[in-house]
C-alpha cells in the first residue's frame, strides 16, 4: 500500500531513519553539533537542523552547551538521558537484585530480595527505596 508508515522511501520513513541515525551518532560519540551530525550522516545543514528540532521537540536531545574553536561557537547536541528507561535483573542462588554494572547515578530505585520470598509477600515487608547511589 502506497504512503503507508512502513513503505520504504517515504518522507516519514526516511525522517525515522535519519533520527535514528543521528540518536546512534550521539549515544556513540556524546555531544555534537549540528555540523557534525550533518557530516557524520551525510546530511544536509538544513535536514540536519530539522531533526534535531524533531528530536528536541520529543524530548530526546537536549542543547547541551557550546563547542569553543573554529570560527564560530556551535550548539551542542546529546541525547536526554531521561528520555529512556531501562530494567535489569540479577538472579542469583543468593538473592535477585538489580545488577552491579548499573550506572549509580542512573538508578532511580533497587531491592534485593532473598531467595523463596516474594517482595509482596507478607514474609518480605520491603518496598523499593531511591538508591543514593552506594
Amino acid at each position: 500500500m502506497a504512503g503507508s508508515a512502513g513503505t520504504p522511501g517515504t518522507p516519514r520513513v526516511l525522517r525515522a531513519m535519519n533520527d535514528r541515525a543521528a540518536l546512534d551518532l550521539l549515544l556513540a560519540h556524546g555531544p555534537l553539533s549540528r555540523t557534525r551530525i550533518g557530516k557524520l550522516t551525510g546530511l544536509s545543514k538544513p535536514t540536519a537542523s530539522q531533526l534535531l528540532a524533531r528530536l528536541e521537540a520529543a524530548g530526546l536531545v537536549l542543547a547541551t552547551g557550546t563547542s569553543e574553536g573554529g570560527r564560530a561557537n556551535a550548539q551542542l547536541y546529546a541525547v536526554n538521558p531521561r528520555a529512556a528507561h531501562a530494567a535489569g535483573l540479577d538472579v542469583t542462588p543468593s538473592a535477585s537484585s538489580p545488577p552491579s554494572p548499573m550506572s549509580p547515578a542512573a538508578r532511580w530505585a533497587s531491592t534485593s530480595c532473598p531467595p523463596g520470598r516474594h517482595p509482596r509477600s507478607p514474609s518480605y515487608a520491603r518496598s523499593p527505596t531511591p538508591s543514593t547511589g552506594r
